[in-house]
């Protein structure tokens, strides 16, 4: 009962931050991305981390969709579309994440964070670029809606996901013995 009560507490707080990050970040467009992708990148990893697998997957499903339909920009309509591949993004560094943490036994598994970092971003950026290439291709839009789309969901992507990772992996180093992780 503890474990599931630390499990929904720590989720649900975490899930908190990013969704008052991606409100205030509507405030500042041009450099939403940049700030509020980092931030959305390290909270995905702390929660794995800090909460479990299913932690990090709960958050990589629900913070795409709040986003998407709190977003008023005239592209909402098309990231709402493109969320489901959002979500696969986001799962996929969870995952790398999550898979090399545990491999790596050594006290503080920074070795392990660092590699699921850096596989997760590439794996994460080129799965978005691949899908984001082929969905304005099959979606009919303007040459200058598939341009921003693809803009968002390209090489920023790599950006937001390693510069979220340092972060994560700063937080859990300074946070670690609070969040009763072997940091």
């Amino acid at each position: 009962m503890k474990n599931r009560i630390l499990f929904l507490t720590r989720t649900a707080l975490l899930l908190a931050v990013v969704i008052v990050f991606q409100l205030l970040g509507k405030a500042i467009p041009t450099y939403n991305n940049f700030i509020v992708g980092p931030v959305v990148n390290a909270v995905l990893l702390v929660a794995t981390a800090a909460a479990g697998l299913w932690s990090g997957i709960a958050i990589s499903v629900i913070a795409p969709l709040v986003s998407a339909f709190t977003n008023k920009a005239p592209i909402a309509p098309l990231v709402l579309g493109f969320s489901p591949f959002i979500i696969i993004g986001n799962i996929i560094i969870v995952l790398a994440f999550w898979l090399f943490r545990k491999k790596d036994r050594s006290p503080g598994n920074i070795l392990g964070s660092v590699l699921g970092v850096v596989v997760g971003s590439v794996l994460k950026f080129g799965f978005l670029f691949g899908s984001i290439t082929v969905f304005t291709r099959l979606v009919e839009m303007k040459p200058q809606q598939a341009a921003t789309l693809t803009g968002l969901f390209s090489w920023p992507q790599l950006f937001t996901a390693i510069t979220g990772g340092v972060i994560a992996i700063a937080v859990l180093r300074l946070a670690g013995k609070a969040l009763g992780l072997k940091e």
